[in-house]
């Protein structure tokens, strides 16, 4: 009698074949096809890493020069090293900011630049209530950190309480680790499918202003274009991306966006744990080091500060911010400074394209601002 095979490993083989077909899923020519061309955060984040190569490619390349690190959002993407160089010369300046990117990313590159020993002549904290909210971290989950690290941050044991700031923690959330894990094991988690982006991708692209009439390119080669001019200003810019839009919106426009924006992160929730440890994290891993460290918040519009006023958040914020750099500034061989463009008088340009972001007309004015003479 033939042996039969067990059947209760049948559900086994089934879930293993399932796992397998879904690794497809992760193959580029599928992800360019079913994934919306239009969502091109996730590449900003991935990219830092050939970004980081280009850094050590430099370095090596110069050795006489030294390095400033620029962390923070898209609202600090601007700032390439042709600009900083008037303010710190014989400087290459990085910049590692991403869509949103959160203080845990922040200080996930922050380490691996202060691993690599290199010579760094500044760096450049962005920080914002926007930046510490609970959402603020989906776009790193998707395509920042590495396993390891994650493992070595993560929180077993939080104690939720009423104040984030002392709110006990070791890094991230379950919840935060286990969306993390769940996008590196499984595509569909990642890159879910949706028949309208298979569509869009291969559809070629109409021009805004003249409906019906069409660009000559697909979606996915415009994503693909996109990227290679992300590789190219790493390698030109060194991560800056040049802000081309160079216009004021109106005020109606800047009023209800504003208003979205803090609807969907910040109305009725509290701060996440997470961003304010790995905050607290950077300004320790630059304690006594002897580099200058700016602390920066970010211009904003009128509409979007007073919103952020709401309830005291603001203020509670940017006093907690104040206090932890006051505390890290007391040990020897430390220089950290506080900047808020908000409440400079020699801040001139206010013209926002949106509520987040600043003109890129008014950059120059804003430079001098954030490189005093007393950091530099």
């Amino acid at each position: 009698m033939k042996n039969k095979f067990p059947i209760v490993l049948y559900p086994l083989l089934l879930a293993l074949a399932l796992f397998l077909f879904d690794k497809l899923f992760f193959l580029p020519v599928i992800v360019e096809n079913t994934y919306s061309w239009k969502k091109i955060e996730r590449k900003f984040y991935e990219l830092k890493e050939d970004l980081f190569e280009v850094m050590l490619e430099e370095s090596r390349k110069s050795p006489g020069k030294q390095i400033g690190l620029i962390l923070g959002s898209s609202r600090s993407g601007e700032f390439d090293s042709e600009m900083v160089e008037e303010f710190f010369p014989n400087t290459n300046s990085f910049n590692f900011a991403a869509p949103f990117g959160p203080p845990s990313f922040q200080a996930y590159w922050l380490e691996r630049v202060l691993a690599a020993n290199l010579p760094i002549r500044y760096v450049l904290i962005e920080v914002d209530p926007l930046l510490f909210s609970k959402s603020a971290i989906d776009y790193s989950l998707n395509g920042s950190y590495d396993n390891l690290y994650v493992l070595e941050h993560l929180d077993f044991f939080r104690i939720k309480t009423s104040d984030p700031w002392s709110t006990h923690t070791n890094g991230f959330s379950l919840d935060e680790a286990e969306v993390y894990f769940l996008k590196k094991l499984f595509a569909l988690y990642k890159y879910p499918l949706d028949p309208t982006a298979i569509k869009a991708n291969n559809k070629e692209i109409e021009i805004g202003f003249f409906p019906g009439m069409s660009s000559g390119i697909t979606g996915k080669e415009h994503k693909r274009g996109y990227i290679d001019k992300i590789k190219m200003v790493n390698r030109v810019k060194f991560g800056a991306l040049p802000n081309e839009i160079k216009f004021a919106n109106m005020d109606l426009f800047l009023e209800r966006d504003a208003e979205a924006m803090y609807n969907q992160y910040l109305r009725g929730s509290s701060l996440a744990p997470t961003q304010i440890f790995f905050f607290k994290k950077m300004l320790h891993l630059l304690e006594g080091k002897g580099i200058p460290v700016i602390v920066y918040f970010p211009a904003v519009s009128e509409p979007l500060r007073r919103r952020m006023k709401t309830d005291g958040l603001l203020d509670r914020f940017n006093a907690e911010v104040r206090k932890e750099v006051e505390l890290v500034s007391h040990s020897p061989n430390s220089k950290f400074i506080v900047i808020d463009p908000n409440e400079d008088p020699n801040w001139k340009c206010k013209d926002f394209v949106d509520s987040l972001h600043l003109s890129g007309a008014c950059f120059p004015n804003l430079l001098p601002i954030l490189f005093p003479k007393s950091i530099r």
